[in-house]
């Protein structure tokens, strides 16, 4: 009974005084979501601390993995000429004499006969929180042989930043030059010791400042199937940095960025078609493109899960409105409470090969507002673990 009581007596402060309740959420969310964050790389650090360490076969200690179990992944061995550092199974190599954050790292490598991947990792804390580089071998020569996407939260991102795409030849059983400069937030990809970078990152959106310098390589679907080999690399840290950090351009018109978020929630096989009672509402940041993140918010857990983000629509009359989304996985939308669309941007999900990149221009939502605030509210499933958020636009009806 006395629990009862006490309980009723919380239950009548919050219904007496909601809006200061929300401003008090609201106006911590940035500071809680910050500290949260922080304790969550410290943890991973630490959890990597007390991971075994195991020496690469041949490299004499300068190459190591993380776990017995992944001890022969790689191993230092002559290919097409020159000793090199073998790569499979997605293992992920680093250097044991360095820590780096800044400077250039260069390097050779050469694509075996069936490799899909090399990934190319610096800034590294841990397995799940690292600056990323796809070279995809197996789409030589298409527009997404080479990508940025960093790994946060244990979760890949290239769904989100389709931007950071570009062009490149990789020839099997041949070595190609690379060269990384990397300054504060910015970072350039150069091949062939040619002039003009492949690719360029105006400003890194990883979540680490400074690590360890990676390799990793795989054959789809073959972990046993030696993938790739690295020569030739040096690295060169930088002591200080000639890059002072650019002023951030704003989004596109009409990107709504005032945004909350809450979750997540297990959604294990179920479409989501309403609004459960969530609590826990916290502000979430907008990018430059419009994105909002939600792997930056909210950890990664096995299974569908699935975040929900609001904001207002104000309105001074009723009309007629579009809204141009993207997002990764699924998204349902709800306006006033009641869902108006669902939809499904999954990695293969509308034919093979598609790629459920995060771009608002290719989908529509058609909303009817009503005069006075409208509650905008997107329910964003997260499936298959290759980025999770979304970008969301309005448009007036003409």
């Amino acid at each position: 009974m006395l629990n009862r009581r006490r309980s009723q007596k919380r239950m009548k402060a919050v219904c007496i005084n909601p809006w200061k309740v929300q401003q008090a959420s609201v106006r911590l969310a940035h500071v809680l979501v910050g500290l949260l964050f922080i304790l969550a790389v410290s943890l991973s650090t630490k959890a990597q601390e007390v991971v075994e360490r195991v020496s690469v076969a041949g490299s004499n200690e300068q190459w190591y993995a993380e776990g017995k179990e992944r001890a022969g992944d790689a191993r230092v061995a002559e290919f097409l000429g020159r000793q090199a550092l073998w790569l499979k199974n997605g293992t992920q190599v680093m250097r044991s004499d360095l820590e780096f954050v800044d400077g250039t790292i260069e390097f050779d490598f050469a694509p075996m006969t069936n490799g899909n991947f090399l990934g190319v990792i610096f800034r590294r804390v841990s397995f799940g929180n690292h600056e990323n580089i796809y070279l995809r071998l197996h789409r030589s020569g298409l527009y997404n042989a080479i990508q940025y996407a960093p790994r946060m939260n244990f979760s890949p991102t290239w769904q989100l930043y389709p931007e950071f795409n570009a062009v490149a030849d990789f020839p099997r059983n041949q070595w190609t030059h690379v060269r990384l400069e990397v300054s504060t937030t910015r970072m350039e990809m150069y091949l062939h010791n040619q002039e003009k970078p492949a690719l360029v990152v105006a400003r890194l959106r990883g979540v680490t400042e400074k690590g360890a310098v990676s390799f990793w390589g795989r054959v789809n679907d073959k972990p046993n199937e030696w993938a790739v080999a690295v020569s030739n690399v040096s690295i060169r840290p930088a002591s200080t940095s000639n890059n002072a950090p650019s002023a951030r351009p704003e989004p596109p018109a009409g990107t709504l960025t005032s945004w909350e978020l809450a979750g997540p929630v297990k959604t294990e096989g179920a479409e989501v078609t309403s609004l459960p009672d969530l609590k826990d509402w916290r502000a979430v940041a907008t990018e430059e493109s419009g994105l909002v993140n939600i792997n930056r918010a909210l950890r990664r857990t096995p299974g569908r899960s699935t975040a929900f983000a609001r904001t207002t629509l104000p309105a001074s009359d009723a009309r007629l409105v579009l809204l141009e989304i993207g997002y990764s996985d699924d998204v349902t939308v709800f306006l006033n409470g009641e869902p108006v669309y669902r939809g499904i941007n999954g990695f293969d999900s509308r034919h093979p090969e598609y790629m459920g990149f995060v771009k608002p221009e290719f989908e529509n939502v058609y909303l009817r507002l009503r005069p006075g605030n409208n509650d905008l509210v997107l329910a964003v499933t997260d499936d298959q673990r290759f980025g999770w958020g979304f970008i969301a636009r309005l448009k007036e009806k003409k």
